[in-house]
């Protein structure tokens, strides 16, 4: 399987689908593409059991590459709407990327982990 076909399969899977735990369901959103040295927003979608935004949590996000150790980009994540919270991220190469979620809503901790897929913007 070529590159791109591997990358748009990776991004169908991460919209499609949310990691759900007993008590929240989360939806990473991640650009398809990047432009080096400019931030790139990332946002997650909070959701609880019942499918209503969580609102007003803690939030943060740690972005490693899979396979390298040049250090994770750290974000704390502010809300924008309800239940939407969003980071920037300035990624210095394309690849695969593991983002590390925390979460703590009122005291109810999570903390799990979502992958994505980003390529460098040639189209500049």
């Amino acid at each position: 399987m070529n590159k791109c076909t591997s990358l748009i399969i990776s991004l169908i899977l991460i919209l499609i689908t949310g990691c759900s735990s007993n008590n929240f369901e989360i939806k990473l959103v991640t650009p398809k593409s990047f432009t080096p040295d400019q931030s790139t927003p990332i946002k997650i979608k909070i959701l609880d059991r019942e499918g209503k935004p969580v609102k007003g949590a803690k939030v943060s996000a740690d972005l490693d590459m899979q396979g390298m150790s040049h250090g994770d980009i750290s974000m704390k994540m502010q809300e924008t709407e309800n239940g939407v919270y969003v980071g920037q991220a300035t990624f210095e190469m394309e690849g695969d990327y593991t983002a590390t979620i925390k979460i703590d809503d009122n005291g109810e901790k999570w903390k799990g982990e979502k992958r994505f897929s980003i390529v460098y913007n040639h189209a500049q």
